[in-house]
């Protein structure tokens, strides 16, 4: 997995009493690829987890040509990427497992919480059964029935379910998903063609086979007379709600402490990180708000008279 995403995606990991695994990114896309990861297999290697950044896929089928090689299972980490595609064909319909996030900032939202998908009879009914107490009420899957009221704990559980007023909100949510996708694509479209004449700012890299939903417009500042702090800072102080996705979490303590993890190790990501402002982008933005978003990123970069 790579070292750049939110800590949850490691977190799951060491929630079983398994280890992560860094791969160092692609620093065009910030996401990781299957030859890269392939070099970091070891006998010990269970899954490979891509993440996918900002909106933009992994290439999620060389992933699954790689694991059937090796006997390994693709979870993809799609909490930025609802709605995108690889290749023509739909994130979440691809990896054994995708797991999907609909927290409020994301592209639509069940108030918090996310969802798994997969094509696999037997992920899915683990899946239930450990989202539930580890019970089950089917009587094709239990070892006795003892009357209409029976049930079995069959595994250890926990009580993730979905409540019926998140669900209604997320129905509602879904009807308008390709609404909120396309105004986020649109405005991206903007930024790309405003911040192409602004030498100091890098744009992050869509790969021609990727469909991007753009859950985060994420940009890379150059080294120059301003440095990302200089100029994070500057936009704040004038209104601009900006932020940076992430810090890499292979140099946060506790992964320091427990993974003896430490600085130098994923030089890609380190220089990612230290440069990546992520620009506001939200459905209800106009063009004129990406417009002074620009414009004020600009004057910030390169004060009148410098």
């Amino acid at each position: 997995m790579p070292p750049i995403t939110f800590v949850a995606t490691a977190n799951a990991v060491l929630y079983v009493g398994a280890t992560p695994r860094f791969v160092d990114i692609d620093p065009d896309t910030a996401t990781v690829n299957a030859t890269s990861v392939e070099a970091a297999l070891s006998r010990r290697t269970k899954a490979i987890l891509p993440v996918d950044y900002a909106g933009q896929p992994c290439d999620i089928p060389a992933f699954m040509r790689l694991a059937r090689r090796r006997g390994l299972v693709v979870i993809e980490d799609a909490a930025h990427s609802l709605g995108a595609r690889c290749r023509g064909k739909r994130v979440g319909a691809m990896a054994d497992l995708t797991v999907f996030s609909f927290h409020p900032v994301k592209h639509m939202t069940t108030g918090e919480g996310g969802m798994v998908t997969t094509n696999d009879e037997q992920f899915a009914r683990h899946l239930r059964l450990f989202g539930s107490h580890g019970i089950t009420k089917d009587p094709s899957q239990m070892k006795a029935s003892e009357g209409p009221w029976y049930y079995e704990m069959q595994h250890l559980g926990f009580n993730y379910r979905i409540t019926d007023i998140q669900c209604a909100l997320g129905l509602t949510q879904l009807s308008k998903v390709e609404k909120f996708i396309q105004a986020r694509r649109k405005l991206a479209a903007v930024y790309d063609r405003l911040l192409g004449a602004i030498p100091e700012v890098q744009l992050v890299a869509t790969r021609p086979w990727a469909y991007h939903t753009y859950h985060l417009y994420p940009i890379r500042i150059r080294a120059g007379t301003k440095s990302r702090r200089q100029v994070f800072e500057a936009l704040r102080a004038k209104g601009i709600g900006v932020q940076v996705h992430y810090i890499p979490v292979h140099l946060h303590p506790y992964y320091r402490d427990h993974l003896n993890t430490k600085e130098g190790m994923f030089p890609d990501a380190e220089a990612f990180y230290r440069s990546e402002i992520s620009l506001p982008l939200f459905p209800q933005m106009r063009e004129t708000d990406v417009r002074r978003v620009v414009r004020t990123l600009e004057e910030v970069i390169r004060p009148r008279g410098s």
